[in-house]
């Protein structure tokens, strides 16, 4: 049985510092993601380690992964063929994917139907374009169910149990079909490290590259972005002793607090 991980290799912005946001917000040379390293998303990194979990407990499952994107997204692949994934295909695009679910989407479909895939893991959402709809629509191009908020995942005879958790509940599920599942990694799963003798294997490992096909969705471009700055209001206690700033803090803000 074929399963497939679909990730988004995106810019690692946490090396990026605060001056260059701020030179972007002033309109001058922002920053360049493409100056900086691509990495497998929280979410697709705990989505491959549910895999490979699954893997262990059926060895007879074929783990397969893609992802859009240029060649600078290569090693993401090559970390996931260390791990045993067995095929991995990098679709070539030089649009601008960002805001475009629809056509991410689109292709994915049609690599899912050519690999026959039986289970289709993607990530919540990027830490870009953060719009949170691909899983969606790839689930209503296939005609699939989608399961959102994904933490959990085990075989069952041919099926699987599949388990979700929101803040209020955590579900399981049972599913004898084909199904689009969405991880959301809050810290619980951690993407298992290979050896260097994978690693090293990894590195000559065939990668399959091809072009994203053309008509099934029309491509959009970022015109601009903006940052969105949230202020908190705040009180500065300003006292001449330590004593008594704790004190005001206690008699103003916090005592009306304590009471049963």
């Amino acid at each position: 049985m074929n399963i497939l991980l679909a990730f988004k290799a995106e810019p690692d912005l946490s090396m990026l510092a605060e001056a260059d946001w701020q030179a972007a917000a002033r309109g001058i040379l922002g920053p360049d993601p493409s100056l900086t390293r691509l990495l497998m998303g929280t979410d697709e990194q705990g989505a491959a380690e549910l895999m490979l979990q699954a893997r262990d407990v059926n060895p007879a499952l074929t783990l397969n992964a893609v992802t859009l994107g240029e060649e600078r997204a290569l090693p993401a692949l090559r970390h996931l063929a260390a791990l045993g994934f067995v095929r991995q295909t990098l679709l070539m695009s030089r649009e601008d994917m960002r805001f475009n679910p629809a056509f991410v989407a689109a292709q994915l479909a049609i690599l899912v139907r050519e690999q026959n895939a039986k289970l289709v893991l993607l990530g919540s959402q990027s830490s870009e374009g953060q719009n949170g709809q691909t899983a969606w629509l790839l689930a209503e191009m296939l005609g699939w169910p989608c399961i959102s908020s994904v933490c959990g995942l085990n075989v069952d005879g041919d099926g699987w149990v599949v388990e979700s958790e929101n803040v209020q509940q955590r579900s399981r599920w049972r599913i004898q079909q084909p199904a689009v599942l969405r991880v959301q990694n809050r810290g619980q799963m951690a993407l298992r490290v290979p050896g260097m003798r994978a690693r090293l294997a990894a590195a000559k490992a065939e990668i399959e590259q091809r072009r994203c096909e053309s008509g099934v969705a029309k491509a959009l471009s970022c015109l601009a972005l903006e940052r969105n700055i949230v202020r908190r209001s705040g009180i500065i206690i300003d006292e001449a002793t330590l004593q008594t700033a704790v004190q005001r803090l206690w008699r103003e803000y916090l005592a009306e607090r304590m009471k049963p």
